[in-house]
């Protein structure tokens, strides 16, 4: 059966649309995503809770309230100096003093966690100094270092015959001391995600706390 000629511009007309909406799809969709589909990510993204600017509060202290005495620690998450802090009332406490010169926003959300935190197995926070570069965060001074040297130390040795060393009920405390404090963490549905020895502090009394605080997030 011949088609007609009304019939024959109809299917052309319908060829021609089908083949103009499919390459319409193939070379439109992507050139939309790359106009506004990365805008929408990058927007996402600076939405992000982790990168919002930090706002002081009560826990900022002044700068002439902190001495800085010596560097007792360095690594790729900033320095960390021996101080002394000022406290309110006049007197003097030993303090350890953290500052990041590269990423120092990621230090001030760090020390905004600490500042929820109030458990003897982790470490406090005494105060925060965000109007200065680079800013100082304030905390308590763990004089034996992380556990992962203290353990070293501790351990004997035929190079070491006469250093100190562990007893089995001392190395049972430790583990008591992270576990008690990974629980009051554990409690405030807080999860570290990056718990090991170096990432935990022991004081002068031989007594471990959780420290550390740059790859958490909490459960909602």
């Amino acid at each position: 059966r011949e088609i007609s000629p009304q019939a024959r511009v109809t299917i052309y007309l319908l060829v021609t649309g089908s083949v103009f909406l499919l390459l319409s799809i193939m070379f439109g969709a992507p050139y939309y995503y790359y106009k506004y589909g990365r805008s929408d990510t990058k927007a996402s993204i600076s939405k992000n809770p982790n990168y919002e600017l930090y706002t002081p509060d009560q826990w900022e202290i002044d700068k002439d309230s902190v001495t800085l005495n010596k560097l007792i620690g360095q690594g790729h998450f900033g320095q960390v100096y021996q101080g002394v802090i000022k406290l309110s009332d006049g007197t003097l406490k030993q303090c350890a003093v953290k500052i990041r010169t590269t990423h120092p926003t990621d230090l001030l959300q760090e020390a905004s966690i600490m500042k929820q935190f109030q458990c003897y197995h982790v470490i406090q926070l005494y105060g925060i100094c965000s109007r200065i570069r680079p800013p100082y965060v304030v905390m308590e001074l763990m004089d034996n270092g992380d556990l992962k040297n203290y353990l070293y130390r501790h351990r004997q040795s035929e190079l070491n015959p006469n250093g100190p060393t562990l007893t089995e009920s001392g190395m049972i405390q430790l583990a008591l001391d992270v576990a008690d404090g990974m629980y009051y963490l554990s409690d405030q549905k807080f999860v570290h995600r990056d718990l090991a020895a170096r990432n935990c502090l022991v004081n002068g009394n031989h007594t471990c706390k959780v420290g550390v605080f740059h790859n958490y997030y909490f459960i909602q």
